[in-house]
């Protein structure tokens, strides 16, 4: 089986294609610098239309009627809430475009709009130089730096300075953590069960939050939040495995990217990305698990813990479930190991 990777690397060269959806505008050129935030691409949206029945709108007894109670020709652009079409007599009833629109066709009763929409924007995600335009296709874009990669975010981006708010992985991210000179950084705390965190976050308003996990209560607040929030581990309250605690500590007070925007159909990930000024290589992609790999079980009874593969059992073992699978023994500390399904078990690269 192909293994999970989640790179948790302190340099390495990072290598992304930001892909348009669809047809649209590339915005940048090659070697230009952007930031996190920077639009690169207006996405152009398929067509949408809305077709009107006069007739019916308005309640009238007649086609003719109908076309008579229309104040509007063919090409005319409509702003949301111009007037379409209105009634005669005492109790008059008025038809109003909903959005901003264009008359494409009048046909007797029938009114067809064609609905303006904006373009779809497609950003950097993180701080970067464009080494290439791929034309109609997308941009491919650089940096070297660290990386830390999580299981989930909000389809935000942005970047800040980072502060650590934890002295262990353990610590819960609390509401009473949050203070007015975080205001406009990258916050990094420990499992967040209190939508109050959130509110305070939005408040400020800061620039992202790094948490180890999420109670799964809080993804509405969470999708709706204008800043982006990635978690390392998910939604269960273990705390943050130590290789990507110790990197992202080490890392306090540098200006850091959160790339939330991902596409999990395409193997991508949420990402956290510290540019440094240092020459680095692309990272490794393996194709199996070896001994001496750092692992993170992702679910189970050690679920969250984080640890290096002494030994993949060859033969298939039977679980306490009936189920069989192979297994690797992964030491956790000096005195604690355990044989865990190969299933469950993401490596830390």
């Amino acid at each position: 089986m192909l293994p999970n990777i989640y790179h948790t690397i302190a340099l390495t060269k990072i290598r992304r294609t930001r892909k348009m959806s669809g047809h649209g505008e590339i915005l940048v050129k090659v070697g230009q610098k952007l930031n996190a935030s920077d639009k690169i691409a207006d996405i152009d949206l398929d067509n949408k239309y809305q077709a009107l029945n006069i007739k019916k709108l308005l309640n009238l007894n007649s086609n003719q009627d109908a076309r008579r109670s229309i104040e509007l020709e063919e090409g005319k652009r409509l702003k949301a809430g111009d007037l379409i079409a209105e009634s005669n007599g005492l109790t008059k009833k008025v038809v109003k475009a909903e959005k901003d629109s264009e008359v494409l066709l009048i046909n007797g009763n029938l009114v067809l709009l064609k609905i303006n929409q904006n373009p779809l924007p497609l950003y950097a995600g993180f701080d970067s130089i464009v080494s290439e335009i791929l034309p109609n296709y997308g941009v491919v874009l650089e940096t070297n730096g660290s990386l830390i990669q999580g299981v989930w975010s909000n389809q935000r981006t942005n970047s800040g300075l980072l502060i650590n708010l934890t002295s262990q992985p353990e610590e819960e991210f609390l509401p009473k953590m949050l203070e007015v000179n975080h205001r406009g950084a990258v916050l990094m705390g420990g499992y967040c069960r209190n939508i109050n965190v959130l509110k305070n976050a939005r408040d400020l308003p800061v620039k992202g939050l790094i948490l180890s996990g999420m109670h799964p209560d809080l993804i509405p607040a969470a999708l709706e939040a204008v800043f982006p929030i990635i978690l390392i581990e998910g939604f269960s309250p273990c705390p943050m495995n130590l290789r990507a605690y110790d990197l992202l500590k080490s890392n306090e007070k540098r200006e850091v990217s959160i790339s939330g925007i991902y596409n999990k159909n395409e193997n991508e990930k949420p990402e956290i990305i510290v540019p440094l000024p240092a020459d680095a290589e692309l990272p490794v992609e393996y194709t199996e698990y070896k001994n001496g790999m750092i692992v993170r079980v992702n679910q189970g009874l050690f679920q969250g813990k984080a640890g290096i593969i002494r030994k993949i059992v060859g033969n298939t073992v039977t679980l306490f479930n009936g189920v069989k699978t192979i297994c690797a023994v992964v030491q956790f500390n000096e005195e604690d190991q355990a044989s865990i399904p190969l299933a469950n078990l993401d490596i830390l690269e």
